[in-house]
């Protein structure tokens, strides 16, 4: 049976339609079975629904062309290595 932490590894980097029949197979089956997988993957394609709403909306390209400062995108690489340790 599939693990946990190999469903949450395949749902982060979304790549389920690349895995063969058999271990997507056993990917949903433990998604149906367990409340805390089904529930991330619940939330992660709300959270890509989303974006794909919020991207189709804007006609204006604004979101596409949001940029970050050289300091911003150092403290948030900083925030998310703190985070990890």
């Amino acid at each position: 049976m599939i693990t946990c932490k190999q469903v949450s590894k395949a749902l982060a980097e979304n790549r389920i339609h690349e895995l063969p029949w058999h271990k997507r197979l056993g990917l949903k089956l433990h998604i149906k079975l367990c409340f805390v997988c089904g529930k991330a993957n619940g939330q992660i394609v709300q959270l890509q629904n989303g974006i794909k709403k919020m991207l189709d909306q804007d006609d204006e390209g604004v979101y596409l062309n949001v940029k970050l400062s050289d300091e911003t995108k150092n403290n948030i690489k900083e925030k998310m290595i703190s985070n990890n340790d």
